[in-house]
């Protein structure tokens, strides 16, 4: 990381920020305002209410100010700056006293930062102190910590979980590495947060919109990731992008940090880490269709400081369909999730080699609109695990006997194992209707053409739900056998059929 700045530098711009505000804190002007939007559970329609609080450091917005106030207050503390960062390319059209003006002006609008820090046109210390520490970084690049709050659709979550997983992470996104993961928890938001989206979701508005991420009765769960950049980022910028970052790009001259800059690169970084714990969480809770409506990066503020919103700079768009099955995290959940993170992290993964294909099929049976494009998916799935490895018979009595043994008693449903193989063949005979015929499945509970598996019936969509449920299961269960055993998908199977060679007899009675 690059060094911090010394305490000459604090100590300079301290009494030129003090001296600033001291000279002019008697001005008789009422202060700017600015409006937040709060969450509210009352009302029709609406689920924010406008909440306004004084910040005088917008004053020193007006580019005016400067040439209108400033009285050299920062002089020295300018040239220290500038000697200490890189100097400004070769054919630089600027001269040095006019690139030090430029930072006496970056300093003298941070005046306003440490004000709106204050809450009133008073110096305070701790105010000065925390202002400082957030938003004093000259050197033209973002925060060392990188924080997104990804806010989960059709899910809740009991108010005192915190699920925490484990953060050593490998993958294939470029900026993963430069920037290690600190942070990964699923949690509820707290109310500064749900403040600093709804305010970013509608702001300044006078009519009051509900904000369709959020739900004002609460708790509203999310996926929070925390980036923490290992190196200087004029280094990576350089290294992946051959990019040279330099604080001299433009005329004016910024003391705080660039908190949109390099977001687009760290994108990558964070739809990976997004998918690989959603599909964690889609295998545990199948039912529902997990997924993130927005996501957020969020930054440190004055507006956290004093209490009133967790700041928000910009927005990540996820695509998640709605679902009449809300999903909702309690403490069971809450130890199986980091359960399975733990052991599957790398596997679940875009990308894995031995689980990408079964896992996207999966995930697509969340997205398709049609009950049949479901089940094909479904059982495409199945053909990528279960079906893998040659053996005697044809597909459909493969997939419900080795579905049948892999599953036994224990599953979603709490099927026997004769119940799994016969879900598994009908699926398989409706998958070739589908394809073969252009069926389509009946979803109606009249015309007596349900979908019947042993002596139960069902339409198609509940069909279908359960498919994806016991999809899970085989998932699961493939990944503890291929890592306990160390063997591949088809060794797996290879095994599963030489049982029923052996044990046949027994087998065939109990499920058919």
């Amino acid at each position: 990381m690059p060094p911090e700045w010394g305490a000459d530098v604090r100590s300079l711009i301290k009494d030129g920020v003090q001296a600033v505000i001291e000279r002019h804190s008697d001005v008789d002007v009422d202060p700017p305002t600015r409006t937040f939007n709060q969450l509210s559970a009352g009302g029709f329609m609406q689920n924010t209410e406008e909440v306004s609080v004084p910040a005088p450091g917008d004053l020193f917005d007006d580019r005016d100010l400067f040439d209108n106030l400033y009285a050299g207050e920062f002089v020295e503390a300018a040239q220290v700056i500038y000697d200490q960062l890189p100097d400004p390319p070769d054919d630089d059209q600027l001269s040095e006293a006019n690139r030090v003006e430029s930072i006496e002006r970056g300093l003298f609008e941070f005046v306003g930062v440490v004000l709106n820090y204050a809450g009133e046109f008073q110096f305070g210390e701790d105010a000065f102190a925390t202002a400082f520490e957030e938003q004093f970084e000259p050197r033209f690049t973002d925060r060392e910590y990188s924080r997104f709050l990804l806010v989960l659709k059709n899910t809740s979550i009991e108010p005192d979980i915190t699920i925490d997983l484990e953060t050593e992470i490998q993958g294939s996104p470029d900026y993963l590495g430069p920037y290690t993961v600190d942070t990964l928890r699923i949690r509820p938001l707290d109310g500064l947060e749900e403040t600093g989206i709804a305010t970013h979701e509608a702001p300044g508005t006078s009519v009051l919109e509900p904000v369709e991420t959020l739900d004002a009765n609460g708790p509203n769960a999310a996926l929070e990731i925390v980036l923490r950049r290992r190196r200087p980022y004029r280094e990576i910028a350089r290294d992946i992008d051959d990019n040279e970052i330099n604080p001299w790009r433009n005329p004016d001259f910024d003391v705080t940090p660039v908190d949109v800059y390099p977001w687009q690169q760290l994108t990558n970084v964070i739809e990976y880490l997004a998918a690989s714990v959603r599909r964690c969480l889609r295998l545990l809770c199948p039912m529902g269709t997990v997924g993130y409506e927005k996501g957020y990066n969020v930054v440190p503020g004055w507006e956290t400081y004093r209490g009133i919103a967790a700041p928000v700079t910009f927005e990540l768009e996820f695509e998640c369909p709605g679902s009449t099955t809300g999903t909702h995290i309690t403490e069971d959940r809450a130890l199986d999730i980091p359960r399975l993170w733990r052991d599957h992290r790398r596997r679940i993964a875009p990308g894995h080699d031995k689980f990408q294909n079964p896992l996207a099929r999966f995930e697509r049976m969340f997205s398709r609109e049609s009950l049949e494009d479901q089940l094909v998916d479904c059982v495409v799935g199945c053909e990528t695990t279960v079906l893998k490895g040659g053996s005697p018979g044809g597909n459909k009595y493969r997939l419900g006997v080795r579905t049948a043994v892999l599953l036994g008693e224990q599953n979603a449903r709490d099927w026997s194992s004769k119940r799994i193989g016969e879900f598994f063949r009908t699926l398989y005979d409706y998958r070739n209707k589908v394809v073969h015929e252009d069926t389509t499945l009946p979803d109606e509970p009249t015309g007596g053409n349900l979908i019947s598996v042993d002596d139960k019936e069902f339409v198609a969509s509940t069909f279908l739900i359960h498919a994806r449920e016991l999809y899970a299961d085989l998932i699961l269960e493939y990944l503890d056998l291929v890592v306990s055993q160390d063997a591949s998908i088809e060794d797996v199977n290879e095994q599963i059929d030489n049982q029923t060679l052996e044990y046949g007899t027994e087998i065939r009675e109990q499920l058919f």
